[in-house]
């Protein structure tokens, strides 16, 4: 008989329902399909999460807050040029989004779009992940500013601010235009931007 592995049963219906959201929205996701995915009863979906609401909270408080942080925090953590590594991490991103069909987005802004209106649980979940990226940026510049890789006279929260909005918004109007040059254009936008607050002459590091 096989032995039974609660925490990876769990694991597998958070990365089965994260796709299944991604995909087909919160409200679009069934759990027959989310059990379909992960291969695993619906006994075992409700021995986990309650409710569907609260899975789908769960999602967001593990399954995104991880996704975020390793594309972002992370890496940020301990660079002292900030403004490279937020440029790599994007053009990184967007070449497995542009192989996309149809190009999706970002998991965390569609569901924000689609629940935040309809659900505070949702809302106040999703803020706070929102909140870790933007702090995360926030620390990194104030990093590069110590290293000489940014500008002094940036503000940091506000340009933190910005660069969620930036990338964001790209990833949206990509969604709706099904265009991967729109994520291109936005790629090289936002480099622009991010070469804009680099000190003259700082020095690069090793």
């Amino acid at each position: 008989m096989a032995t039974r592995d609660p925490a990876a049963t769990r694991q597998r219906l958070l990365a089965a329902g994260q796709q299944e959201i991604y995909l087909r929205g919160f409200q679009g996701a069934s759990v027959e399909a989310i059990l379909a995915r992960a291969g695993v009863t619906k006994g075992a979906f409700f021995h986990h999460f309650p409710t569907k609401a609260v899975f789908g909270y769960t999602v967001v408080e593990e399954v995104l807050a991880a996704m975020i942080a390793a594309q972002w925090a992370d890496p940020l953590s301990e660079t002292a040029d900030p403004l490279e590594t937020i440029a790599a991490e994007y053009e990184h991103g967007i070449v497995m989004l542009g192989r996309q069909q149809p190009i999706l987005g970002c998991p965390l802004n569609n569901l924000a779009q689609e629940m935040n209106p309809l659900d505070e649980g949702f809302r106040t979940r999703i803020q706070a992940v929102f909140a870790a990226w933007h702090a995360a940026f926030r620390q990194a510049l104030e990093r590069g500013q110590q290293h000489g890789t940014v500008r002094v006279d940036v503000d940091a929260s506000d340009t933190a601010h910005a660069l969620v909005a930036q990338i964001e918004g790209t990833l949206s109007l990509a969604r709706n235009s099904q265009n991967p040059e729109d994520l291109t254009a936005g790629c090289r936008s936002l480099r622009r931007f991010l070469e804009s607050l680099r000190a003259t002459a700082s020095p690069q590091p090793r």
